[in-house]
């Protein structure tokens, strides 16, 4: 059964840091290197300090160890206080979508007990990697916190949740921030509801974003388990979440749009050929990535340096011959399934052996392949929360880079202690 609760969050305190404008940050994996000393810049107190660490040689301390002294400096100091009373710490993100009209969504922090092996409550969608669960793996024994939460997505189609989330309309922020990303944080904390355990003791959780974060709060639980003894729950049972109802007319998920450098002796009269089977080509003449967004089937833009930009879509009834009986139905939906396991496979060679390059500006990615700064761009359709979830219901890993979900949720509203 899932358990969802509030906690007792360690939050800046004002008077001590100013602005929460220099303190507040996206989550570490979409902060640039230069993102990060533009932020480690404006406060000593910015959340870039331990989210993204560096080696401090003159004490003698990795980068690690550094972010682990630093937090508790920081409580100690009073920069960090703990609230006082188990709480939930609801958040409005105002932000303008892709065509620049104003945008909001509704959310909130709290933990969830993480789940025994075999238990199917908390579902994600991507595939993680040691070494990045190595690297938050080690921040976390030296923390001994949940510094960002994981994105985590409910279904309430009847807006049950609203009762609480609606108190945030009831009175001012106690936290403003302008993140670097462009997005207004507010947030409100709340004395936990006990309506919240009960709503979601029956639901599933699918991970949107902050698959390595949670996977690593798996491998930190087991890993505290076996190193001691005595009943639990303990605080490192529970990982910090931000819960958004798939429902929320705010959530926004974005494609991520491949290039490619040419590949050598590539000719896309053949490749159109090798394709024609499956797929119908239509030329256009500019907004590629509008003409993509607005289709209603399966249809992937195509731009190639020198060789003009077209429109590739889906035979109807052809995705079955095209991907075979290869992984479930849910997978085979995918628009991103086509491109890598279809058009990819079948007319250029072998994924594996490509190196392919994210764009999230589909406008960019064209712009890049016109200058000739890559060879061939792949403008794709966002996937949908329902095709998320299927897939994550169907155990399955969504192919890399298939999802990009705005805004992120902000590092540093609260701080969940594993302790």
């Amino acid at each position: 059964m899932l358990e969802i609760r509030g906690f007792r969050g360690f939050r800046f305190d004002l008077e001590t840091v100013g602005s929460l404008d220099s303190v507040i940050t996206p989550p570490y994996d979409v902060i640039s290197p230069e993102q990060r000393q533009t932020l480690a810049g404006r406060s000593p107190f910015s959340m870039a300090h331990l989210i993204l660490p560096q080696d401090e040689p003159e004490s003698g301390l990795d980068r690690y160890q550094a972010a682990g002294r630093r937090l508790e400096a920081w409580i100690t100091g009073g920069v960090l206080r703990q609230d006082s009373r188990e709480s939930l710490y609801l958040l409005r993100q105002t932000f303008r979508d892709e065509r620049g009209e104003e945008r909001v969504r509704r959310g909130f922090l709290g933990v969830a007990r993480i789940p025994e092996p075999g238990e199917r409550l908390i579902l994600g969608h991507e595939r993680t990697f040691e070494s990045t669960v190595d690297d938050r793996l080690r921040l976390t024994r030296s923390t001994r916190a949940n510094l960002g939460p994981v994105f985590a997505l409910y279904a309430d189609p009847e807006g049950r949740m609203g009762r609480v989330l609606g108190q945030a309309d009831q009175r001012p922020p106690e936290l403003t921030a302008q993140t670097i990303d462009g997005v207004k944080q507010e947030v409100w904390r709340v004395d936990a509801d006990p309506f919240v355990t009960e709503f979601f003791k029956n639901k599933r959780l699918y991970v949107a974003d902050g698959h390595h974060r949670y996977r690593t709060a798996c491998v930190y639980r087991d890993q505290m388990r076996a190193a001691r003894s005595g009943d639990g729950p303990h605080p490192y049972d529970y990982v910090m979440m931000g819960f958004v109802s798939l429902n929320d007319p705010g959530l926004i998920i974005h494609p991520t749009h491949r290039l490619l450098a040419m590949p050598e002796g590539f000719d896309p009269a053949e490749f159109f050929k090798k394709l024609d089977r499956w797929f119908e080509v239509e030329p256009v003449d500019g907004a590629l990535e509008r003409q993509v967004e607005q289709a209603t089937k399966c249809v992937i833009g195509v731009a190639f340096y020198g060789g003009g930009e077209f429109l590739l879509r889906l035979r109807k009834d052809a995705r079955q011959d095209l991907l075979g009986g290869v992984r479930s139905p849910a997978w085979r939906a995918l628009d991103v399934a086509v491109l890598h396991a279809g058009i990819v496979e079948r007319a250029i060679g072998p994924g594996d052996e490509l190196t392919f390059t994210y764009e999230r500006d589909g406008g960019e990615a064209v712009r890049l392949v016109r200058e000739g700064k890559f060879g061939i761009a792949f403008i794709m359709k966002a996937a949908t929360a329902d095709q998320i979830r299927a897939c994550a219901e169907a155990g399955e890993s969504m192919p890399h880079k298939s999802t990009y979900f705005f805004p992120k949720l902000p590092t540093g509203a609260a701080i969940h202690r594993l302790i």
